[in-house]
């Protein structure tokens, strides 16, 4: 056998070069002759296959995977890590994955793969993720306050024109300073900088269209139906986002297909960070088999919040669900929960504010949406139509509760709570906002949040007079910071 590609000494191995090392491993080629094939070393191949091969469980979780089944008769274990071996014995030694294994087709243990395209996305982003920080000592940071602080607030020179004096200082490039000063680095603000407040934004519509684009590769609406024709029994979770004030605290919506159950999370921020967590959050607290049992298989829309897809389906690097997009524009691929916001809507109307409201009433408006009976589950309730299937002990883990039929709310008065919260709160900010005009400040959205986060959960413990000296207390500390 020829080496078909050049050694490349030092360098990451190469897109084309992992496909080679797919496809020689389903042809059952050893480590050795993958090494001599690529130029490269056999130990090189191994990390690689170790630290990109992804795991797929078998479907069928009802069977008893627990190594001591035969003389312990607790099924519900919990000492998975002590008990359960879903392994093949043979992925511990070469070449660890079951690509050329002519029994996998018939094999109901867990399997290893290698998959060139998605080794290569997560070196891509391994290698951004590097990329992110300030390369610079706290040292160079004073350094450099110190030299041009004074020339660019001061003198107001411009940032070519302090280069090109200071090279010695400023040794890295103009757009690393320019992301410096937007991270706060120094005490120089944009206002500061005279020629970059008179230049409009650029447009970065095009960056997110490359981003949507490789992102929606292998998932796709076409990719979701072809994927629910061969697996017809996994479960389908629709997912999506309701927004209330621009800017502010938005719901995170997961719906399940067959039963009409609508979990509802609560996000500061409508970006990829809250929903990351919200699925973290989801996947220690239920554990892998059930997270993957739950939500095999989800479908949302191109809502930028969705696109750290990953982050979504991985659990420690490992692939354990599917994320699938829909069409753009084209809401009714999940009409689903679509149709669902309706009752969140009933309830916070379009136009209101969710800055107000808190965790427990976020359960309590998910209650009484999941114990409305509904028609196409035959009159009875989400609630039901999931314990039936799943049980009392899987829904009370997601913060579910049952509900009497008469004692449903769907009226604005359900929050009854959360309005007088409020309105204390909102009255509180207008009271703050006419005191620092009259100091002639204003407060930005982040001091307010600050102050709603503050009183949230405990409003009702002060008097109106009280919770305002404190609030000017606690603003006057973030000032003089």
């Amino acid at each position: 056998m020829t080496s078909t590609v050049k050694n490349k000494k030092y360098s990451h191995l190469t897109k084309e070069e992992r496909e080679i090392i797919e496809t020689m491993l389903k042809q059952r080629y050893s480590l050795t002759e993958i090494a001599f094939t690529i130029s490269r070393d056999k130990t090189t191949i191994s990390k690689e296959i170790k630290k990109h091969r992804h795991i797929i469980y078998p479907e069928n979780y009802t069977i008893n995977w627990c190594i001591h089944r035969s003389e312990c008769k607790e099924f519900n274990c919990t000492n998975k890590k002590e008990c359960f071996d879903m392994v093949c014995p043979r992925l511990k030694k070469s070449p660890y994955v079951c690509n050329g294994c002519d029994k996998k087709q018939y094999c109901r243990l867990a399997k290893f793969y290698y998959d060139a395209r998605d080794s290569y996305n997560e070196y891509l982003d391994t290698l951004s993720n590097s990329r992110i920080g300030v390369r610079l000592s706290k040292d160079e940071e004073r350094k450099i306050e110190r030299k041009i602080y004074d020339l660019v607030v001061n003198k107001q020179q411009s940032i070519n024109e302090i280069y090109i004096n200071n090279p010695d200082v400023l040794f890295f490039s103009k757009p690393t300073f320019y992301s410096y000063v937007n991270q706060g680095l120094f005490h120089i603000k944009n206002i500061d900088l005279r020629r970059k407040v008179s230049y409009k934004p650029r447009i970065t519509e095009n960056k997110r269209s490359r981003l949507e684009t490789k992102i929606r590769i292998n998932r796709t609406y076409k990719d979701f139906l072809n994927f629910i024709s061969l697996h017809p029994r996994l479960n389908i979770v629709e997912m999506d986002t309701v927004e209330g004030v621009k800017g502010g605290k938005v719901l995170l919506t997961l719906f399940f297909r067959n039963h009409n159950l609508m979990l509802i999370y609560l996000l500061e921020h409508k970006d990829t960070t809250e929903v990351n967590k919200i699925f973290d959050e989801l996947k220690t607290s239920l554990g892998l088999p059930l997270f993957r049992k739950l939500f095999r298989i989800i479908l949302t829309d191109n809502g930028s919040e969705f696109f750290n897809p990953n982050s979504i389906e991985k659990f420690h690097g490992k692939k354990c669900i599917n994320l699938f997009y829909c069409d753009p524009c084209a809401s009714w691929q999940k009409g689903g929960i679509e149709k669902n916001h309706e009752y969140i809507r009933y309830v916070l109307p379009k136009g209101s504010t969710f800055n107000f409201l808190t965790k427990e009433d976020i359960i309590l408006l998910s209650n009484h949406i999941n114990n409305t009976p509904r028609g196409v589950l035959q009159n009875t309730t989400p609630y039901n139509s999931f314990v039936k299937k799943y049980g009392k002990e899987i829904i009370e883990k997601l913060n579910i509760s049952y509900i009497k039929p008469n004692e449903v709310n769907h009226s604005k008065k359900l929050l009854e709570n959360h309005n007088e919260r409020k309105k204390s709160l909102m009255k509180l900010i207008s009271d703050l906002e006419h005191y620092y005009q009259f100091k002639h400040k204003t407060l930005d959205n982040n001091i307010k949040q600050t102050i709603i986060n503050y009183f949230l959960y405990d409003w009702y413990l002060y008097t109106d007079e009280d919770i305002f000296y404190k609030s000017v207390e606690i603003i006057n500390d973030i000032i003089q910071k």
